[in-house]
């Protein structure tokens, strides 16, 4: 556990479907409000240029996208990973290895095809034929 440990935890919590979903979140809502600050930014330059008004309300981002981004910032900020309350929990025990190795490396599992699972119906699956003498 020594030498895999920090890098079972780091795995454990980089690979945490809550983090995939905050981080996607995140990315998506400041992509919006980069958008929006841009599109608005480009048409402030080009009034100034032009020395006319430009029409900015048909831009496609609402004006909520700041305060979506400011949303999804203290989401993020605030998430909580089920892995790390169990890593927290399990330290308070004496036993807190084991436990710990349980939670971040757990048994390999091995799933069958169908093909596998049909021939084990056919009987000692030896290759040979029983019904004939040699």
């Amino acid at each position: 556990m020594r030498s895999r440990g920090v890098a079972l935890m780091a795995n454990s919590v980089l690979n945490a479907g809550e983090l995939d979903t905050a981080v996607a979140a995140l990315i998506d809502a400041s992509r919006a409000a980069g958008h929006r600050g841009g599109y608005l930014e480009c048409a402030q330059h080009a009034s100034e240029m032009f020395g006319q008004e430009f029409d900015t309300s048909h831009c496609s981002v609402t004006d909520q996208a700041e305060a979506q981004l400011a949303r999804t910032e203290d989401g993020y900020d605030n998430l909580s990973l089920p892995v790390m309350d169990l890593v927290t929990e399990a330290l308070k025990h004496d036993d807190w290895c084991h436990r710990l190795k349980t939670i971040l490396d757990p048994p390999q599992t091995v799933e069958l095809s169908d093909e596998e699972l049909a021939g084990d119906d056919e009987g000692d699956d030896d290759g040979g034929n029983t019904d004939q003498p040699e």
